[in-house]
């Protein structure tokens, strides 16, 4: 037999011999409301076995007594003896249906999944999460609890964006040696920021010019010193010299070749030259290792 939730409107399919012959208390395993489900099929055949018995209980005892003929301008007897007659004992008093009654079973809860949907109804409403809670307010709750998760997910995905952030400028500066040999282009944006990156591992220290006279004739001097910053032996190419007027342009160059081949981790190699008769509008000397495109340039 089917039954339905009161609550929830949730239909079950029962089967009636476990509602007992009265029915008895059951618990929505939606929404958890309890209610009094009365097994209506045991209850009409209790009905109409009472009325069946009634009726034979009747016809015998209409049978039984026998029919006095009243006297003429008397009024008619009753069919039936007193009330105080004890061979017409009255049936005990029965609970509706007419079955004893018996104290209400335990309530049990329904476990298994409707097969039949409630008319009207394209899916179940929301199961609230206490048997006395209307629908608003577990639905209020729910919208809060959401609103609090969403907030927890906004902070953590920042949170994550923040080191992620982090860990890529650390990586970008501590390794940005790796990165410029990849993209060469990048060295002028590090150069830019104040972290110039030195793939060759050399670098120059104590540059210093200096202007002399022998025999009449001027002579620029240039000295300083070369050191090896880097974990590995480095081969030391030829060096370029280049003067520079007071607009920055390069208006003289040439270039020497170092006093050895190769350095190594922290060694440090001094080195000199000299040019006679520099230009009188030179204003700096530029010092930095010969190169491919100063290759390319001296061919073209």
């Amino acid at each position: 037999m089917l039954i339905t939730c009161t609550n929830c409107a949730t239909s079950y399919e029962m089967a009636a011999n476990d509602l007992g012959p009265t029915g008895r208390s059951v618990r929505c395993a939606r929404c958890q409301h309890m209610w009094f489900a009365a097994n209506t099929e045991a209850l009409a055949e209790i009905a109409e076995a009472h009325r069946a018995d009634m009726a034979e209980f009747s016809a015998s005892m209409v049978s039984s007594v026998p029919a006095a003929e009243p006297a003429p301008g008397s009024p008619e007897e009753p069919a039936f003896p007193p009330a105080e007659d004890s061979s017409l004992a009255q049936p005990e008093p029965t609970d509706q249906a007419g079955f004893e009654a018996s104290p209400p079973p335990e309530a049990v809860t329904i476990s298994d999944a409707p097969p039949l949907a409630p008319a009207g109804h394209t899916s179940a409403p929301p199961a609230a999460e206490s048997g006395g809670e209307d629908i608003e307010s577990a639905a209020a709750r729910r919208a809060v609890r959401q609103a609090a998760q969403r907030r927890r997910w906004q902070q953590s995905s920042w949170t994550t964006a923040l080191l992620v952030l982090i860990a890529l400028n650390l990586a970008l500066v501590g390794w940005r040696s790796d990165v410029v040999r990849w993209l060469p282009q990048t060295a002028s944006l590090y150069a830019a920021i104040g972290l110039p990156v030195n793939l060759r591992g050399l670098v120059f220290t104590n540059v210093a010019t200096e202007k002399e006279t022998h025999d009449g004739v001027a002579v620029l001097l240039v000295e300083g010193t070369i050191v090896n910053a880097a974990k590995r032996a480095v081969e030391v190419p030829r060096l370029r010299f280049a003067i520079r007027n007071q607009d920055g342009h390069e208006i003289y160059s040439w270039t020497a070749l170092p006093d050895r081949n190769a350095l190594m981790p922290g060694e440090a190699l001094p080195f000199r030259s000299r040019l006679a008769s520099p230009p009188r509008e030179g204003q700096q000397v530029l010092v930095r290792f010969f190169n491919r495109r100063d290759l390319v340039a001296g061919v073209q």
